[in-house]
């Protein structure tokens, strides 16, 4: 079973997409909302977190506190638009010699927490504007972040250390 809708281009040299249509259709295929979910594969490499909070109308730039996050590098992102009333999954590009450590990320890690806010029990609320939940990596593999904002506002973040049963470093 695959995802409705998917874009896939074609990457630069030295990127790769760290895993694959079937491999995340297989991970979210009990999801209710499956469906409707579509998937974007971005050539790029991720930006930093907390450069700007996504779903705003305008750049809105994160300050303070939230610059810890330009650390880290958007791997995956979830997005649904009210507007729109979309669905979609952002998988960005890696270096290619990181591929396979962000792979056992995504499956162990990644895609779970990201499994885990579309199954999420959503008040009413939750659906006014645009909702972006975004995990990245540190360049070290060590850490991740997610951030989930709303419209303008940050609703979460945290970050944690990275803590599976097979070391990404290796």
């Amino acid at each position: 079973m695959e995802l409705i809708k998917s874009t896939k281009s074609k990457t630069g040299k030295g990127l790769t997409y760290s895993i694959g249509l079937k491999q995340i259709s297989e991970l979210l295929s009990e999801v209710e909302i499956y469906d409707k979910l579509n998937i974007w594969f971005n050539k790029k490499e991720g930006g930093g977190m907390g450069l700007f909070i996504p779903g705003g109308n305008t750049l809105n730039y994160l300050k303070g506190s939230s610059k810890e996050l330009l650390r880290f590098k958007i791997l995956i992102s979830g997005n649904y638009s009210t507007p729109l009333d979309k669905w979609t999954i952002i998988l960005h590009a890696v270096k290619a010699e990181i591929s396979k450590p962000t792979k056992e990320f995504l499956i162990e890690i990644g895609i779970p927490l990201l499994r885990n806010w579309f199954e999420s029990e959503k008040s009413e609320t939750w659906y006014s504007g645009r909702r972006y939940f975004q995990i990245g990596l540190n360049e070290n593999l060590t850490e991740y972040c997610v951030l989930e904002t709303q419209n303008d506002r940050v609703i979460k973040k945290k970050t944690e250390i990275i803590n599976m049963s097979n070391n990404l470093q290796s």
